[in-house]
């Protein structure tokens, strides 16, 4: 069975979005996604779960401390 991450993106036009991607043989560091405007959300908190794979928030580069600390609350 293929393993499956589930992210968050804070910050940034996408700010909030979930999405669900295969996991890549990557170390979680080096994880980076581009958001809407081209800038790369990288990870910056991540969460083993009971369910099919980890949790991650990824940051986008203008997220304001706000934004994380609401989105690592949840």
């Amino acid at each position: 069975m293929e393993t499956i991450i589930e992210y968050v993106i804070v910050g940034g036009p996408q700010h909030g979005m979930t999405c669900r991607h295969p996991l890549p043989s990557l170390p979680a560091e080096a994880i980076a996604i581009a958001s809407g405007d081209g800038e790369l959300c990288r990870a910056a908190a991540r969460r083993h779960t009971r369910g099919p794979g980890p949790r991650m928030l990824l940051l986008h580069p203008k997220a304001t401390g706000d934004q994380f600390l609401t989105m690592l609350a949840a």
